[in-house]
């Protein structure tokens, strides 16, 4: 007759539920609790990276470069002329060129009254930037001195007091090149042409010194 209550129990003739017996420890519900948090926060880090990752398009532009200087070079050479009387030739007079050191070594040997020299020096731009030369500066054996004569357009070359020889020098540069300074570009050529010639009042058995420096800089920093 009560087959259909087996889930219910009489007590003082009433029917109450019976409670089904919990067999979950507390122990294990704690287990779950941190088992969804932890699900939950490994959600939230792999969201956030994906989020990160792919928020946005992206595209890395890179630039490489070089710099590299240009080269200041001027390589001299030099070239002497002089006429002596046939059969007479006595005088030494040459020059060696050292283009590694833009140098140049000149000598006079053996020279006399009234011999004149013509010459030049030859300035060939092998660098890659435009110079400009800005100074020359002569040195000699100090009892030296040149003077110049307004009237004869010429340099008097004095020991002392005495002329021993007259010259002069003119520059030769590039046709449209201006002057203070003079300009050579590259792959150019410049030129200084000279003529010296020994005066009656040269002394014998003397020897004389001289050195010639010629400086070059870029152009666009000339003073």
């Amino acid at each position: 007759m009560f087959a259909g209550l087996s889930g219910y129990g009489a007590a003082n003739g009433r029917l109450n539920p019976v409670q089904k017996p919990n067999w979950r420890k507390e122990s294990d519900k704690k287990m779950d609790t941190k088992k969804i948090m932890a699900t939950f926060a490994i959600l939230m880090m792999t969201l956030g990276i994906a989020g990160f990752a792919y928020a946005h398009w992206e595209k890395i532009v890179t630039v490489d470069g070089t710099i590299k200087t240009g080269t200041l070079h001027v390589i001299p050479s030099f070239h002497v002329e002089y006429t002596e009387v046939e059969g007479k030739e006595v005088a030494d007079i040459g020059y060696e060129v050292h283009a590694a050191e833009n140098d140049i070594d000149v000598w006079f040997k053996n020279v006399y009254p009234c011999l004149r020299v013509d010459g030049y020096i030859d300035l060939e731009n092998t660098g890659t930037i435009p110079v400009h030369l800005i100074d020359i500066k002569i040195t000699a054996t100090p009892t030296l001195s040149a003077v110049w004569n307004n009237v004869a357009n010429y340099y008097e070359i004095k020991d002392e007091t005495t002329i021993i020889a007259t010259g002069n020098y003119k520059y030769d540069f590039p046709q449209g090149t201006t002057p203070d300074p003079y300009q050579i570009d590259p792959n150019g050529k410049a030129y200084i042409n000279f003529w010296i010639h020994f005066e009656e009042g040269l002394p014998k058995d003397t020897e004389y010194s001289f050195h010639i420096d010629l400086t070059f800089w870029n152009w666009n920093e000339s003073p």
